[in-house]
């Protein structure tokens, strides 16, 4: 721990956490990062400046703007499967991953954070509602199927455990404690809310880890140096709060046993089972003092990144994109208010492992490739056949053995589209598969 960084661990009903190691890289591959940009707010009509969506490909390193929702900011963005809903200002947007294609749209206010639980779409609510805290949508449709009365003021984030279904309430701007909903699902009915008190005022994000839950509690407005992350006992409802003397902004997400949150200005990690801080400064303050700030930010658990949004809010900004240890490694233009980001992550397509860290037998170049893919063998093997694979499992291209002679061959990829596939080499004694992209012409 950096010297001058210290916490305050105040103890109510604490528990023990159990740690829980998960493998250093999953058995996935990111498709795509979403990112919403708000743009400039307009106080007055006529609006000119509206909410724009962009997918960032970091297989070819490609950004392509998608699709524009006809309003003035964007609170949060949602990935569940192929599919990603978009909560902005007065609208609930949800779009085909595939397709990048609208697939319905609803009209609403106050929205904030979302989760999916069991089919159905959960929104947390903000002014200026200022009752029915929690919606419950048709994931479909976007039709409402419930509100949830009583909630005490605004929410912020959702998550669930053992069937139960649990709100960060934050009260607004002026809430005066943090508190956790407990809400039946059954019955869309609030059991109670556990009062966390004044040290979580700004609760917002909440994770999952281990059982237990964990919110990251935002500093207040007026105060620069205060902020905490709660660990919360579903079992028990015990609940410690560890008091964070810097200014936390929100949550980025969890790898293993970190959470990542913004830590004055920047982004650093806590660990969710000592309940202390690990490192203050992974992504440095962009340059606050002057203006530029982290607007949002995204952790992929698939590839061991941080998607960092930085920006003005008055002109275009960019995202950077770093390790989870704060090394850069790129970063691709964004528009102006980038709040939102998302990391779509997938599985592995059935019967395809790639293994092109492992097997070095095969190369390919160029990778990306615009349209002749070159491979070549190590040694002089029978290729029975070559298929190309997309990410769904498809087989879009497929040579027999006959039509491939010696160790180096080429095969035509100009047919198609940008993003990530695999070619799969079937040989008399294996099966090769390698991973590679085909970039924009």
């Amino acid at each position: 721990m950096k010297s001058g960084f210290s916490l305050f661990i105040i103890s109510v009903c604490s528990f023990t956490l159990v740690s829980i190691h998960a493998p250093a890289r999953s058995s996935g591959f990111v498709k795509q990062v979403l990112i919403a940009n708000s743009g400039k707010f307009e106080y007055t009509p006529p609006y000119n400046d509206f909410v724009t969506l962009q997918s960032y490909n970091p297989q070819i390193e490609q950004v392509y703007y998608f699709n524009t929702i006809f309003t003035q900011s964007v609170q949060s963005i949602l990935i569940c499967g192929h599919v990603a809903f978009i909560a902005a200002q007065d609208s609930i947007v949800k779009y085909n991953l595939n397709t990048l294609q609208r697939m319905a749209a609803v009209a609403d206010s106050g929205l904030n954070r979302m989760a999916v639980y069991n089919g159905k779409l959960l929104v947390s609510k903000q002014y200026p509602v200022s009752r029915y805290f929690l919606e419950v949508l048709d994931t479909a449709n976007l039709g409402l199927i419930a509100r949830v009365s009583g909630l005490s003021g605004d929410c912020g984030g959702i998550c669930a455990i053992n069937d139960t279904v649990y709100v960060a309430v934050n009260g607004g701007w002026m809430g005066t404690d943090g508190k956790l909903a407990i809400i039946d699902p059954m019955s869309w009915i609030l059991q109670t809310e556990v009062n966390f008190g004044p040290v979580a005022i700004g609760i917002w994000d909440l994770y999952v880890h281990n059982g237990s839950i964990f919110s990251v509690n935002k500093s207040p407005y007026g105060v620069i140096d205060a902020g905490s992350v709660t660990a919360f006992n579903p079992l028990n409802r015990g609940f410690t709060n560890v008091l964070i003397p810097a200014r936390v902004a929100a949550g980025s997400g969890i790898k293993d046993d970190l959470l990542y949150l913004g830590i004055n200005y920047g982004i650093g990690s806590f660990n969710m089972n000592t309940l202390a801080m690990v490192n203050p400064q992974i992504v440095r303050d962009p340059g606050s003092s002057v203006f530029n700030y982290i607007l949002s930010s995204a952790v992929d658990t698939s590839d061991n990144r941080i998607y960092t949004n930085i920006g003005d809010y008055a002109t275009p900004g960019y995202c950077l994109v770093t390790s989870l240890n704060g090394d850069s490694l790129t970063s691709f233009p964004t528009g102006i208010s980038s709040d939102a980001v998302a990391v779509d992550a997938r599985a592995y397509p059935v019967g395809i492992t790639d293994n092109s860290a492992m097997d070095r037998s095969v190369r390919l170049y160029p990778n990306p490739v615009h349209d002749k893919l070159r491979v070549s063998l190590s040694s002089n093997v029978t290729v029975t056949s070559v298929k190309i694979i997309d990410v769904s499992g498809r087989v879009l291209i497929n040579l027999k053995g006959g039509t491939i002679s010696g160790s180096d061959f080429e095969v035509e990829v100009s047919s198609l589209n940008p993003g990530l596939y695999y070619l799969a080499i079937e040989t008399s004694g294996a099966r090769i598969v390698r991973s590679f992209a085909v970039a924009a012409p």
